[in-house]
C-alpha cells in the first residue's frame, strides 16, 4: 500500500541541479536552479500537467513522481484525485483536489500528503512516514535540513513538526483503494 512512501525515502539526499545535467545522480552537479529528474520524468508524460516543470520549485513535482513510480501515471492521478491535464505541481491547486473530492482531513495517517501555509498561502508539500501523540514525521521534496518549513530548499529530506504546528495546512489522503 505504502509503495510511493518506500520510493520517496530511498530519494533522501537527492540534490536538485544547476543545469539540466547528471539529473539521476544524488549529489552530482548541485546548485539552485530547481532542475530534477522528477520534472524530467513527469515532463515527458503527455498531459500529465498543464505545462513543463523542470526549472520550477519541485516538492510537490516529487511527490506526485513517487507515486508514479509506484503505481504508474494514470493510477498516480486517480490516487492523488487530480484530473488529467492537472494543475497539481502547485502545492494549493493539489489540496484544492483533495478537498472536491472530500479527502482533505486535519488529521495526519501515514501515507497522506501533507500541506503547508504561510502567510494564509499553501506553499510545501511532502509525503507523512509516521505520527504519534505530538509529531508528525516527513519526507519532503525541495526542502533543506533546517528545522521548521523550508520551500524551495534544494534536497530530498526526512523532517518532523508538532502536530499542532500552525504551518500545516491540511492532509490530502491519497486514495489506496486498490480496487478503484
Amino acid at each position: 500500500m505504502y509503495k510511493a512512501l518506500e520510493i520517496a525515502l530511498s530519494e533522501v539526499g537527492y540534490m536538485e541541479k544547476a543545469t539540466p545535467d547528471q539529473l539521476d545522480d544524488k549529489l552530482a552537479n548541485p546548485g539552485s536552479a530547481n532542475f530534477t529528474k522528477y520534472a524530467r520524468d513527469i515532463d515527458e508524460i503527455p498531459l500529465f500537467y498543464q505545462g513543463h516543470k523542470q526549472g520550477y520549485p519541485w516538492c510537490d513535482v516529487f511527490v506526485d513522481w513517487c507515486f508514479i513510480q509506484a503505481y504508474g501515471p494514470d493510477r498516480a492521478e486517480h490516487m492523488l484525485c487530480q484530473p488529467r491535464w492537472s494543475k497539481g505541481a502547485g502545492c494549493s491547486h493539489s489540496m484544492e483536489y483533495y478537498n472536491k473530492k472530500h479527502r482533505l482531513a486535519t488529521a495526519p495517517m501515514v501515507g497522506d500528503q501533507i500541506f503547508f501555509q504561510s502567510d494564509g498561502r499553501v506553499c510545501h508539500t511532502g509525503l507523512v512516514t509516521a505520527v504519534d501523540e505530538t509529531t508528525v514525521y516527513t519526507v519532503e521534496g525541495n526542502t533543506s535540513s533546517e528545522e521548521g518549513v523550508v520551500a524551495n530548499g534544494g534536497c530530498v529530506r526526512c523532517k518532523s513538526y508538532p502536530l499542532s504546528s500552525p504551518a500545516i495546512a491540511g492532509y490530502g489522503r491519497p486514495d489506496y483503494d486498490e480496487n478503484a
